[in-house]
């Protein structure tokens, strides 16, 4: 009988045992798992942000590529000499929006770049899509913009199909519009006309996207008042880029030398 019941324990013992055993490598597996699970989310954490920079430059590239062929182009119907060199007078600084307000009367944003990157005041900010600001204050690793959506400043648009510029301005009423306005009635407008910087001062090169025709319309009987459906969403921006004109402390000096207004 002692026999019998020893052999029965070693049974039950054996089993016990090998439950536990396979409880605790389910729970190994299961550890590794979540291990796994984690460490496969920061790879491809880490993998998105290494995209997202070699999307960045390649942007920039293409960014700087374009503004030189716009002076390029700008330079040739011009009928310059074509033995002069034709010099790269911008470059672009990437840069991110840390904070955004587009829903107020007079909207700004905070960008991630300041004087340590060589942002200064007044320099331009597109994104891949067209116009977004001007530079207003800088710190040493911040700066403030202010944004197309703003009545404290003006950019200088233009329309591509004549060349016939004017002072883009904000109603308040919509962040998806702007105005250029004072356009003289001989002019000739087509919903769907393309808008861009006019190139009249070194904040923003000529060419650069601002949106398109939607509508117009004579203001006072005077000149026409037309809106402009933006190409940025204001709402969604994140990736800019600060664009620095190589002549304008040249450019600038000269203006105080003249007392140019």
């Amino acid at each position: 009988m002692f026999i019998v019941l020893e052999g029965i324990s070693i049974v039950f013992i054996s089993k016990s045992s090998y439950f536990r055993h396979s409880t605790t490598l389910a729970k190994i597996d299961a550890v590794k798992g979540n291990i796994k699970q984690v460490t496969g989310v920061w790879k491809d954490y880490f993998g998105l942000q290494s995209k997202n920079r070699e999307l960045l430059e390649f942007n920039l590239s293409l960014l700087s590529e374009n503004i030189y062929l716009q002076q390029q182009i700008e330079y040739n119907s011009n009928q310059y000499d074509s033995s002069s060199p034709i010099v790269r007078n911008f470059k672009c600084i990437p840069a991110s929006v840390v904070e955004n307000t587009p829903n107020r009367n007079d909207n700004k944003l905070i960008l991630n770049a300041g004087k340590e990157n060589g942002i200064e005041k007044d320099m331009g900010v597109i994104s891949v899509n067209g116009v977004i600001g001007i530079v207003d204050r800088v710190s040493n690793n911040f700066c403030t913009v202010t944004s197309l959506l703003n009545t404290s400043r003006s950019v200088s648009g233009k329309f591509t199909k004549t060349g016939i510029y004017g002072p883009i301005v904000w109603d308040r009423k919509d962040i998806r519009h702007v105005e250029i306005i004072d356009i003289p009635q001989h002019i000739a407008i087509d919903k769907g006309d393309t808008v861009v910087t006019s190139g009249h001062s070194l904040t923003f090169p000529e060419g650069i996207l601002i949106g398109t025709v939607e509508s117009y319309q004579l203001d006072k009987g005077v000149s026409y008042k037309v809106r402009i459906k933006l190409s940025n969403d204001f709402q969604s921006i994140h990736n800019v880029y600060i664009i620095s004109a190589m002549r304008k402390p040249e450019l600038d000096s000269l203006k105080r030398e003249i007392k140019f207004r």
